[in-house]
């Protein structure tokens, strides 16, 4: 093809409703806290390059909290308790502070300043005392300084570099109560520039304003919840049919009128939320006047599975999504672009390991690649020019990226402002300049996760929270529908709570795949937003409604050990070997919001006793993963103090697995010094390389969390699998009962995956 190769951008800027009440406080500060480093940098950086067009998707339920912190006048726990003077903090807002304001000595965020990892390897250290002890431990100036800290390290790297911001990133320790005036300083800029500078953006013709249905639901689901087998037939359906299209309706015209509201103008486009689109969806769209719309690959190759692919015949493999198609329904239409999986994905989850350089380039290698492919592939005879569309999660992705991903970002824009074979467009302007020549006769019912919804359906939680909803809604809309004047008698309020929860993130939450430390609070809250809508009409509020839907430990996540076992600790299973058949099996079943499920590092673990030891199995998803994998296994117990039965950390040991293949016995015991002094758990870190026999060198640490004594009688072996064996002596308990296991899998640092993912592993209570 002689032409450039047209490109569409598309970020995805969305965070779930933080607020109990629309005018409450936030009870979770990421609308904040991504506004101060991704949403006004985002359309900023882009700005330094006019020639590059793109789209962004703002959800009205950020776009509200936005306004609200823009106000300036607004509540927001986390900031309550950053300005709470430090030397009038309670026991409990030191608690706060530390459970939830102090990030993982893995993160990013924590390495990247020496001061706050210090005291992120505090908290951990001392986590062991439990957290009344362990806040109790930190010192006045600790306090401030992690209150200082939790905010300043969110910051964009350019406003940390510029005054006043760098002042305090050089000083680094010893914050003053009035430091904290200079973050709310700056904080209040940025945050009142955000929405201004989208709107400014899309008025010099840079930049398309797309929004997504109000709360982000998955409206298929709001639509017919027995849509979900249309994509997984085994899908596992709610007791009670959820089906009020009339709802799904609603939030798409709330959103169109809130976008038209802010940024004066009706929107072209509509990104469904998590790109959860159907046959049922299409009229949505159509009424509230919506153009265009977006999907996955995923769904566009399943909707072609199910009806004629035009050109069946020569369809290029990248050909079918590199062009928008038409919906035509009962005369009236609207397009829909698919985006490209792969760079997408690169994007999302692949390029923050990388140099930001190479992986920029890397980018426009492939899109050369596509144009030279699609130059002779595509149907350039009918009049029609391709579209390759990259869309992703605008704010997520630049967690783990080198310079929160401002480094990747502008070496990208610089090479596509240079590349004449390259064309960045929005969606709109594309359209307007090529309108699409094929028709979707049938568009699957899926998202962009495996073209299905079984994200958001199908497991006990999901189905329980789903008939809450549907029992609640129910109940309000009646009384909406014959109430003389709802907005006096609260109905109207109780039925905010309703859309608050048809959204989708916490059904994300609520299934088997995804899990953070804040399970418990998302689940409290949907129930909470449930309870309140009773609690507005006077109604009693049901029993299950006060109870919660996750459980501590996924059942479906273990399996029991059948009988006990005594496995060769040699780093392999043969083909025929039932040595491990008798184990427990612990799967992982967590995804984090950055990861992919191919992704995955871990398969299975397996864990069983003789008389002797507990044995430990690691199964990878492929042998060529354990190189340079690193393992946390803890073991937690209880002690009885003064007949009060008290958490204890029993031991910690961190383990990595380098080079080839090796074998690694232990048999000499180490000691913890009995006084820690301060408080503080005395951190004991052994290189044991004296004890490696392996047939290079490779490195197995061993970390040791306070306990009078550590009897390293550890023996670990690696080649297909990696198998472990500590002597039950080892574990200064009483008795086993009260055991518990979790195993972080890592690299470089970075916690990967958590088995289980939410929770410890009971073990005494599964011994055989």
């Amino acid at each position: 093809m002689t032409e450039p190769l047209n490109v569409a951008f598309i970020w995805h800027m969305h965070q779930p409703y933080y607020r109990f009440s629309r005018t409450g406080p936030f009870e979770m500060p990421w609308a904040r806290l991504h506004g101060l480093k991704d949403y006004l940098d985002m359309v900023e950086t882009l700005g330094a390059f006019p020639d590059l067009h793109q789209t962004f998707n703002l959800v009205p339920s950020l776009v509200e909290q936005l306004e609200a912190y823009a106000g300036g006048d607004f509540r927001d726990v986390y900031w309550d308790h950053t300005l709470k003077p430090a030397s009038e903090l309670s026991l409990a807002d030191k608690i706060f502070l530390v459970d939830l304001m102090c990030e993982r000595s893995d993160h990013p965020r924590a390495r990247a300043h020496p001061r706050y990892l210090e005291l992120a390897l505090k908290k951990e250290a001392l986590l062991a005392q439990g957290l009344p002890a362990c806040a109790q431990a930190f010192s006045e100036d600790d306090l401030r300084d992690l209150q200082v800290w939790f905010n300043l390290a969110w910051f964009d790297p350019r406003d940390m570099e510029a005054e006043p911001l760098a002042g305090l990133l050089r000083r680094g320790r010893g914050f003053s109560e009035e430091d904290k005036t200079i973050l709310a300083q700056v904080q209040a800029e940025l945050l009142a520039r955000t929405l201004p500078a989208y709107r400014e953006a899309e008025a010099r013709g840079q930049v398309e304003l797309s929004t997504t249905p109000f709360f982000h639901p998955i409206l298929p689901l709001l639509m017919n919840t027995d849509t979900a087998r249309l994509s997984a037939a085994d899908t596992v359906l709610p007791s009670a049919r959820f089906a009020h299209p009339e709802d799904a309706a609603e939030q798409v015209h709330l959103a169109a009128a809130n976008h038209e509201r802010v940024f004066g103008a009706r929107p072209a486009g509509m990104w469904c939320a998590e790109q959860a689109v159907g046959e049922d969806v299409i009229p949505l769209l159509l009424d509230a006047g919506i153009q265009w719309t977006i999907s996955d690959e995923t769904v566009l190759r399943r909707s072609l599975a199910g009806a004629a692919a035009p050109d069946a015949s020569r369809v290029y493999a990248q050909d079918i999504c590199c062009a928008p198609y038409r919906l035509d329904r009962e005369g009236r239409g609207l397009a829909i672009v698919f985006r490209d999986h792969t760079l997408s994905d690169l994007i999302g989850f692949t390029y923050k390991s990388w140099e930001s350089a190479d992986a920029a380039a890397d980018l426009i290698r492939r899109l050369h690649e596509l144009r030279q492919g699609l130059g002779t592939q595509y149907g350039a005879s009918k009049g029609e020019t391709p579209l390759v569309t990259i869309a992703l999660d605008g704010e997520n992705a630049w967690e783990y990226y080198p310079r929160d991903g401002r480094d990747f970002l502008l070496r990208l824009y610089e090479g596509l402002s240079a590349d004449p074979e390259l064309r960045c467009v929005t969606v709109s302007e594309h359209l307007k300049s090529s309108p699409p020549s094929r028709s979707l006769g049938w568009l699957h019912t899926g998202s962009w996760i495996g073209g299905d919804l079984t994200t958001w359906i199908g497991t006990p939680a999901h189905n329980q929270a789903w008939a809450l909803l549907h029992q609640t809604r129910d109940l309000v809309a009646a009384r909406r529908a014959t109430s003389a004047n709802p907005s006096s008698d609260f109905v109207e309020e109780a039925w905010h709570h309703v859309l608050v929860c048809e959204g989708s993130d916490w059904f994300w939450w609520f299934g088997e795949h995804h899990h953070t430390q804040l399970d418990a609070q998302w689940d409290l809250n949907f129930r909470r937003h449930l309870q309140e809508a009773y609690r507005l009409l006077g109604e009693p509020i049901p029993h299950e409604l006060f109870v919660p839907l996750l459980s501590a430990v996924s059942t479906s996540e273990v399996d029991l050990p059948v009988s006990s076992i005594s496995p060769a600790v040699d780093g392999t299973i043969g083909p025929t070997s039932d040595e491990w058949a008798n184990a427990g099996v612990l799967r992982p079943a967590g995804l984090s919001t950055m990861q992919r499920a191919d992704e995955r590092i871990v398969r299975e673990i397996r864990f069983g006793w003789d008389a002797d030891n507990l044995y430990l199995l690691l199964v990878p998803s492929s042998p060529h993963l354990l190189p340079g994998l690193e393992l946390e296994i803890h073991f937690l117990g209880t002690e009885t103090v003064a007949g009060l039965s008290q958490p204890k950390l029993m031991l910690s040991l961190g383990l990595e697995f380098e080079t080839e293949p090796a074998h690694w016995d232990s048999r000499a015991p180490a000691r913890v010094p009995a006084e820690t002094g301060e408080s503080e758990l005395a951190l004991l870190r052994a290189v044991l390389a004296d004890h490696l026999v392996p047939e290079t060198e490779p490195r197995v640490e061993v970390t040791c969390v306070q306990h009078p004594v550590l009897a390293a009688s550890f023996r670990s072996s690696w080649r297909e699998v990696i198998e472990m064996a500590l002597p039950l002596e080892s574990l200064p308990l009483a008795s086993l009962d009260a055991l518990r296991l979790r195993i972080g899998v890592c690299r470089e640092g970075v916690v990967q995956e958590l088995l289980p993912t939410r929770g410890s592993l009971p073990l005494g209570s599964l011994r055989i």
